[in-house]
């Protein structure tokens, strides 16, 4: 049952990765004048990569590896500053 339940858990955090990973690479394709291959090279995972923050939009403006620097439109990210 464990496993069972663990497996549903890591396929459902993982799907839910997967819009904001095609959103990061649409913006990456649109931004920076990139490819489709090489946006998805500059899509990094993890809680401190570059999909994840650009999700949440910490900062306006996020650097990337190649130089681009990607800028975060969401209105919400500029609550509590």
């Amino acid at each position: 049952m464990r496993v069972l339940l663990l497996s549903f858990l890591v396929a459902a955090s993982s799907s839910a990765l997967a819009g904001a990973k095609d959103d990061f690479i649409a913006a990456a394709e649109k931004q920076c004048g990139v490819s489709k291959d090489e946006a998805a090279k500059l899509a990094t995972g993890g809680r401190t990569g570059s999909v994840i923050k650009f999700k949440l939009c910490l900062e306006p403006e996020q650097t990337l590896s190649n130089g681009c620097k990607l800028r975060c439109t969401k209105s919400g990210s500029k609550i509590g500053k």
